[in-house]
């Protein structure tokens, strides 16, 4: 993953390769997320977790498709040539795209939970077994909710070093040039809805591989905001 990234980023600031790295954009996207996914897979053993990508695929692809043709979601935007393999105007690449990222963020933020737990609490007063369980289930779902709002606002502070890269690669283009802020919260929105059933249905999708994801294609961005 990190020599993916690493030699992609060379390979987009060289312009002797660069028409044939835009090219192959396509296919080492779709070989990149599904070797994540296989990864993911293998070490949790979960067959809800294609169950929640084949929903989540089909959830993000409409949105995709609806924004593209309307542009009441994220705003008037067009995909571009880069990503050739589109139907109804959107690259099919993308809404994988939009499912590992999530996985990724959402590995990030549960990492970030574990680190404010292990802060100490105070201690309660003692209370009935019933109350105790309809206190712990309360706090389950709170935690739920906390940690899918953390890895929606993570994956659109990821666009936010997306959209420069994207726009001059010519991923997509906006309809007068600038980014609309309707586009970062539908970014969140969306990321929060096919984050949270990770959790009320408790899909195992841990793995040290999507933090490894998460910081490689963060460094590939970060660097190519410079040099293109």
């Amino acid at each position: 993953m990190i020599f993916a990234f690493t030699s992609g980023t060379l390979a987009h600031c060289l312009p002797a390769v660069l028409p044939i790295t835009k090219l192959t954009t396509d296919g080492l996207l779709f070989v990149l997320n599904g070797l994540v996914l296989y990864v993911i897979y293998r070490s949790n053993d979960d067959k809800r977790l294609f169950y929640w990508l084949a929903v989540a695929y089909a959830f993000t692809f409409i949105m995709e498709a609806l924004g593209v043709a309307t542009g009441a979601i994220f705003g008037e935007y067009q995909y571009g040539p880069t990503m050739w393999f589109q139907w109804l105007g959107v690259p099919f690449v993308i809404a994988l795209n939009w499912c590992v990222l999530t996985l990724a963020c959402n590995e990030v933020a549960m990492r970030i939970m574990e680190r404010l737990s292990q802060k100490p609490t105070p201690i309660a007063p003692a209370s009935s077994p019933t109350s105790v369980n309809r206190i712990s289930n309360t706090s389950h779902r709170i935690s739920y909710v906390i940690t899918a709002a953390i890895a929606a606002v993570m994956t659109a502070l990821y666009d936010v070093i997306i959209e420069p890269v994207a726009i001059a690669l010519d991923y997509w283009q906006w309809g007068g040039g600038e980014i609309p802020l309707q586009n970062y919260l539908a970014w969140a929105a969306i990321a929060f809805l096919i984050s949270l059933p990770l959790y009320v249905f408790k899909i195992r999708f841990r793995s040290p591989v999507l933090l490894v994801y998460f910081l490689a294609q963060l460094f590939f961005f970060v660097v190519l905001n410079f040099t293109l």
